[in-house]
């Protein structure tokens, strides 16, 4: 999708997304629960204090943990259940147009189910990872993995077939 102005994230979106980060917040189950329907992720949703989105395109199944993630998402960012992120990764759905940097082109992300993402790891628009997998640290996932399996490198590339469920 091409596009030449981007969403941004509503004050009050941020405002609880940074809410919701606090340990307090998460002790105190109705402000919980009050976050949670406003910006539209399930109660078991897990991230701290670094965890960063752009637009709160998001769509979480349960037991999503996302740590300190950084999510670049002008497109929308889909994950399954069962979901963990580790530190420092980055999800990003859009890029520039090459015959005009004005325009950028959004790509959705997806994640399947049972998906554990290591350390370091940066996710590229367009990409589908599929469930029950394996991203290793440093990994550049630019083009799709299949599920069932671990997969790692520069670019990310199946390594081996696993028998993983979280």
């Amino acid at each position: 999708m091409r596009n030449s102005s981007l969403p941004a994230l509503k004050p009050i979106v941020k405002l609880c997304f940074k809410l919701y980060a606090l340990p307090l917040v998460n002790k105190l189950s109705f402000l919980k629960n009050k976050i949670c329907k406003e910006i539209g992720i399930p109660l078991s949703t897990q991230f701290n204090n670094k965890f960063y989105c752009t637009s709160g395109k998001l769509k979480l199944g349960h037991n999503v943990s996302l740590a300190d993630t950084f999510i670049l998402d002008y497109a929308l960012v889909s994950m399954g259940n069962n979901v963990s992120f580790s530190y420092k990764n980055t999800i990003i759905t859009s890029t520039h147009d090459l015959a005009d940097f004005h325009t950028v082109i959004t790509k959705p992300v997806t994640i399947g189910s049972n998906v554990w993402i290591t350390t370091g790891v940066i996710i590229l628009p367009g990409v589908t990872i599929g469930s029950n997998v394996i991203i290793g640290a440093g990994s550049v996932v630019s083009k799709d993995i299949p599920s069932g399996v671990f997969a790692a490198g520069n670019p990310c590339k199946p390594v081996k077939n696993i028998d993983f469920k979280m």
